[in-house]
Order: structure tokens, then sequence, then C-alpha cells
């Protein structure tokens, strides 16, 4: 197998350099350093990577910006979201630019060799928001039509999830549905348990990635 190519885009030095030792030590080749989402991109129009380690907050162009244009001019590039940031919006932000991993720096080194290995051989990562129950499903290895029946959704099933994917707090998506905040939360419990995730982010990640939002 060929080596992963990734660029790194993070508008720490330190930063930067120590994710470089950390990747070029299990293989990977960092082939772009970029200190923001304007550097990445013209870098990236002379030099070919696989996967890009994206922060967020960056001067000049941030990594939401930057990844919208990847996943418009640049689709193969898979980009993985590295961030110090761990709110809700900013994670549902970035995966609606097209982000396919959402990583905290302070996650262990292994995750992120995992998560660089999975989403350039998989696609995506999902390790830290969604469980391996719905992980075994989303690849269509049902263990039997009880379990695939469960992930079946109902009409407001499918309003709730899609208003999870936006900007709106839990108390506008309950006025848009004409419900409480209190019943929102219900819903979000039981899809949470139904679908085997852990928050709203994972609940985003799978409408994605199940494609009830585009």
């Amino acid at each position: 197998m060929n080596p992963i190519k990734v660029a790194i885009a993070d508008d720490h030095d330190l930063i930067r350099q120590g994710i470089r030792k950390l990747i070029e030590d299990d293989g990977c080749i960092v082939v772009i350093e970029a200190s923001n989402g304007q550097d990445l991109l013209q870098q990236l129009s002379t030099n070919t990577v696989d996967v890009v380690l994206m922060d967020i907050n960056m001067p000049v162009c941030d990594g939401i910006s930057a990844t919208a244009t990847l996943a418009t001019e640049q689709p193969h590039v898979r980009v993985i979201a590295l961030t110090a940031l761990e709110d809700e919006l900013n994670t549902i932000r970035m995966l609606r630019a097209g982000a396919r991993a959402y990583l905290l720096k302070s996650s262990r080194a292994n995750e992120l060799r995992d998560a660089i290995t999975q989403v350039h051989t998989r696609g995506y990562h999902f390790s830290d928001l969604i469980s391996g129950r719905l992980l075994h499903n989303l690849n269509g290895n049902f263990e039997n039509e009880d379990t695939a029946s469960l992930l079946e959704l109902n009409e407001r099933e499918l309003e709730f999830i899609t208003h999870l994917c936006t900007e709106l707090t839990n108390k506008e998506i309950a006025d848009r549905m004409c419900v409480s905040p209190r019943t929102t939360e219900g819903w979000s419990k039981t899809l949470c348990a139904r679908l085997g995730v852990k928050s709203r982010v994972g609940l985003v990640l799978y409408a994605f990635r199940n494609q009830i939002v585009h």
C-alpha cells in the first residue's frame, strides 16, 4: 500500500510540526504545511494529497470555508477536522462543508492515526461520535431484520433530524415543529439510543452518511 499523502492546515507552527512528526513516524508523507485555508488551497493547486488535517479557526481563510471549497473543487481530497473547538455548531458546520471526521486536538495519538487510515480507506471515521453498532449497520451488515427495522425513521423523525443538521437551537427546532423543547430532547435521546449514536453530532453524521440531508 502506498503511503498516505497528508496536508496539515493550522496557524500554529509548533502544532503543525508536532503533528507532522507523529504521522510521519507512522509512515504517512506530509506533502503540505499551511498556515491558513488560503495557503492550503494555493499549495493544493500544484500538489496532490489524500487527506487534509484541517484546523477551524485560522486567519485569512478558515477551515470551514477551505473545506467547502475543497468539496467542490477537489472532492477526492478527504478532510479531517482537527481542532480545539468542541461545540456542536462548529462540528455541524464542518460536516456540512464536507469534513469526513471531526477530532479534538486533545485526542490520543492512536485515534488520529486511525482517523487518517479510515478516512483514506473507508471515507469516514466514526469512533468518537458513533458506536460500533451503527458503523456495522452503515456498512450494510445487518445482523437481522429486526436490527434493520430499528433504523427506519418516520416522517416526524426525519423532519427532526433534518433540523438538527442546521444551526437551529433545540428551542428553535421545537418552535418550528410546534412542540415543546422537552419533546425534542426526548426525540433526541430516543433516536440516539435507536441509532447507536452518542450526541447530536452523531445524529448529523448518520443523516449525512444515509443521504437524509445533502
